[in-house]
């Protein structure tokens, strides 16, 4: 029966069988073949397909064929920024952005609702308030005045979530992304319902050097063991029965950051600073650099633990491809910016390769990793877990160091942290652990699970570890 194929994870289920089939070059045009009753699906499709080679849709005029934009991705030498691309014809063109006044309008008295607009924009017609959307700053101060709530707010699901205005509509409606602003934290792709946002995937460089019988090795963040219905030590299993030489937890590197950034914490308290940012959030690392340059000075200097352990890894792999794989969008830029990092994949394209090869995670025997990760290394993913972890190797003279976790980037908490920087001072607390994904980095725009699974699965997985300060004091 024909059905239109609109799910990123399709595409890539039948990208991967095709690629490890013969005449991938012929056989990949055969993808947007179930829609052809539908040019708008074979559109979508094709689309797709495109982001699914890694490719950018900005600048596709619709002409090239498959196997020519196949060909293109077979040719690059590594993958460029930025990572997402909009699809504009999956893209709603939905209604802009503005505030409205509905039939629930009383038409009060007091018209709380004029007298709380400071832009003059509200007035009535005799019957009912109405609001001038020309002068109309979507304050909402009108929006929480009126006591029927007879004011509502037509969003954009993709604008509203940007913490950074950095997406906007252009003359079409179409969704557009301005690159400059943005800070590749993923929230737009995820909240919108057509799948007009995508990642430029990168599965087709890693599935290459697989082929080439390179030695490809997986790195993980410790979200990663969250996402699938089975142990660490199946996954670690499941991750080689794709190709994967050697498989590492990320979780390694998170030690010497809890460790390096408990260092930097009493140096800077020595020193009079009033208070440090945590520098593990990749979203979080270019807003400061984009947006908020003057808290730089305030952001800890310690690596993130993809760095350290992509130092360990390269002390031990110097020839190996290395592939980072999360569930965080923004890491793409910092793979990008790393030279000794090749490629990063996300939950869904793993999720993709095991439907692709039939490997079913949990069915799958359990090997322990060769380094055995901290409690608190494990725990780096969730909402707390590096204020925890770095509270946990902290003297006794850093015990009274207030901790704060920031769980998720808004526009508030943009305005909030742009407040600290200027005042030169926090006043929430000494160390502001700033995560841009709501839950943590289990929460990231390309996981493939909820947030409580996720949340119960790495506690499990933590608790079965050694504690950090235990694990200091052995190798001290």
């Amino acid at each position: 029966m024909w059905r239109m194929i609109t799910h990123k994870k399709e595409i890539l289920v039948r990208l991967i069988r095709i690629f490890n089939g013969p005449n991938f070059l012929e056989n990949i045009q055969r993808i947007p073949g179930d829609c052809e009753r539908d040019p708008k699906g074979i559109a979508i499709c094709r689309a797709l397909a495109m982001s699914a080679l890694g490719l950018a849709l900005e600048d596709d005029d619709g002409k090239e064929q498959l196997d020519q934009s196949a060909q293109r991705a077979l040719g690059r030498e590594k993958p460029s920024s930025p990572p997402l691309t909009v699809l504009n014809c999956a893209c709603n063109g939905c209604e802009a952005c503005h505030l409205h006044v509905t039939d629930l309008c009383q038409n009060c008295t007091k018209k709380p609702c004029i007298a709380a607009c400071r832009f003059d924009a509200i007035s009535n017609d005799g019957e009912r308030s109405v609001i001038d959307t020309k002068k109309c700053k979507k304050c909402n101060a009108c929006l929480r005045a009126c006591p029927y709530g007879a004011i509502v707010k037509t969003i954009v699901p993709c604008e509203n979530v940007c913490p950074v205005d950095a997406i906007a509509k252009d003359e079409r409606g179409r969704a557009v992304i301005d690159f400059a602003k943005c800070i590749s934290c993923g929230k737009c792709m995820a909240a919108c319902p057509f799948e007009a946002i995508q990642a430029r995937s990168q599965i087709i460089d890693v599935l290459r050097a697989i082929k080439l019988g390179k030695k490809v090795i997986a790195l993980m963040a410790p979200a990663l063991l969250g996402q699938f219905k089975c142990s660490a030590e199946q996954l670690h299993v499941a991750m080689k029965k794709i190709g994967f030489s050697f498989v590492y937890e990320v979780a390694i590197g998170a030690e010497s950051t809890s460790l390096n950034e408990a260092v930097d914490l009493k140096e800077r308290l020595v020193e009079g600073e009033k208070f440090m940012t945590t520098s593990c959030c990749a979203a979080y690392n270019t807003l400061v650099k984009k947006h908020i340059p003057d808290l730089k000075p305030f952001v800890s200097s310690t690596g993130t633990p993809l760095f350290y352990t992509t130092e360990y890894v390269r002390g031990q792999h110097a020839d190996a491809v290395l592939v980072f794989i999360s569930p965080c969008l923004a890491k793409y830029e910092e793979v990008f910016a790393n030279e000794k990092i090749d490629f990063v994949l996300n939950c869904e394209e793993i999720e993709a390769l095991f439907e692709a090869f039939s490997i079913t995670p949990s069915e799958c025997e359990e090997e322990a990793f060769s380094y055995q990760t901290a409690r608190e290394a494990r725990e780096f993913s969730i909402s707390g877990g590096v204020s925890r972890a770095v509270q946990s190797v902290l003297d006794a003279n850093g015990k009274d160091v207030t901790f704060v976790p920031i769980n998720g980037l808004d526009r508030e908490v943009v305005k909030d942290l742009k407040r600290f920087a200027k005042a030169v001072e926090c006043d929430k607390g000494t160390v502001l652990e700033v995560m841009s994904c709501q839950g943590g980095c289990i929460g990231g725009g390309l996981t493939c699970c909820p947030v409580a699974t996720a949340l119960r699965q790495i506690k499990n997985y933590g608790e079965k570890g050694t504690s950090l300060p235990d694990k200091k004091s052995k190798n001290s």
